[in-house]
Order: C-alpha cells, then structure tokens, then sequence
C-alpha cells in the first residue's frame, strides 16, 4: 500500500511517510530524543547534545526519515540513531555521561546494533510523541476557546462550571469539547477507535513534554548551528 492510500495521519506518521520539512521533524521528534536520552541516564544538558546530534545526523541525510519500506520501521531507525548517539558520548574522552541530579552516570559502552529490538520504553515514548503530534493538529483546527476548555475539564479535571466560565462557553458546549477532540483524535488515528483510556494516555503524553525552559534553550541551540552550517 502507497503512503498516500494509508488510512490514518498516525499510520503515516508511525512510517516516517509523510515528507517532512527539516524544521517540521525537528518539533516533532525532539521531545522524543531528548526523553529517550534522559532515559539512558543523560544529564540535561547532555540530553540536549543528543538532541542536537542526532538532528545535525537527520539535517546532513535529509533522506532518510522519508517512507522507504526497504529500510524497515522507521521508528527503529530513529531508536537506533538515539542510542548510538547516547554510546558516542559515553566513549568521549571523559568516558561518562553525567546522569540525572548531576551523579555521574555509567562508564563507556558499545553502540547499539541496529539489529537491536527497540525496548518497550521507546515504543511507548515513540507513540507517545505521535500522539502530540496529532493533539497539535487537532489544536491548531479547533477554536482556542473549545481546545482551552478540553484541555481544562477533560485535562485538568477544572469543573464544567468554571470552564465555562473562563472560557466564555456553556457548560452543554463544555463537555462537547472532549466529545469533539476525542471524536478527532480518533479519526486522525485509527487505533485509537477503540481506546478506552484515551484521557488518561493524553494526560500521560503531556506530563512527558520536558520544560519550556529545555525547548526555548534547544531551539536557540540548533538554530544557531544551523547558521554555522
């Protein structure tokens, strides 16, 4: 089946088979990168490294996160890319990479394979991030008023009543909202038909996002390689 027959944007998604601008990958993998490196035990800043090589690895090939089915998945590859990053810097000469709360983390280690299944963590990490990509869609379609009012009652469980009365809408309009979103979200991804627990995955997804301040500094880092290059 060709990329443009795929019923869903996720099944695209999931296949790297939508063609990409290189800043349009960059906001859509790189919280998934820099969880992934945080993950192996990266400090914050050098999960930041991560992120700005294996963007610089994506910019320098620009080819090879589009849909080609000889390659294989393309979640495995980008898995891949991420973990032999993460092994490139345990093998600078300071042979460490500092860990979470500044601890200093494991000593060298070998680079992933890319036979090496994918873990479970980044299968879920992975979709995790598919699933902000497709809420940022579904944000930029909706009115602000009724996604603010998803986001507050389905997502912050803010009482129909106040909601209302933040936003401006009535309370039936309210709980329309997450009907409306939810409706969305599973037309734009078919396996999510039938998810009982879609709120919850969402809430999940979004506690995941790292801080504003790690992309306002990321985003100023890679745009000033990018001049460099």
């Amino acid at each position: 089946m060709s990329s443009e027959t795929r019923a869903t944007l996720l099944d695209r998604l999931r296949e790297g088979a939508d063609p990409m601008a290189w800043d349009e990958f960059f906001q859509r993998y790189w919280r998934l990168v820099y969880a992934s490196a945080r993950r192996h035990g990266c400090s914050d800043d050098t999960a930041e490294e991560i992120v700005q090589d294996v963007m610089l690895a994506v910019f320098e090939r620009r080819d090879v996160y589009r849909y080609d089915p000889e390659r294989g998945r393309f979640r495995d590859w980008l898995g891949t890319l991420v973990r032999n990053k993460v092994a490139d810097h345990r093998r600078r000469p300071s042979g460490r990479i500092r860990g979470r709360g500044g601890d200093a983390g494991a000593g060298s280690a070998e680079p992933a394979d890319d036979a090496d299944p994918p873990d479970a963590a980044w299968e879920a990490a992975f979709e995790e991030a598919l699933l902000m990509v497709l809420l940022d869609v579904i944000q930029r379609e909706m009115n602000p008023r009724t996604y603010q009012a998803f986001e507050l009652y389905a997502l912050h469980g803010v009482p129909a009543a106040k909601v209302a009365e933040t936003t401006g809408l009535t309370p039936n309009a309210v709980y329309q909202s997450r009907k409306n979103v939810l409706r969305r979200l599973r037309d734009l991804g078919s396996s999510y038909r039938d998810d009982g627990q879609l709120d919850q995955r969402i809430k999940q997804a979004l506690e995941s996002r790292p801080h504003a301040r790690i992309e306002r500094s990321l985003t100023a880092r890679i745009a000033k390689t990018m001049q460099s290059r």
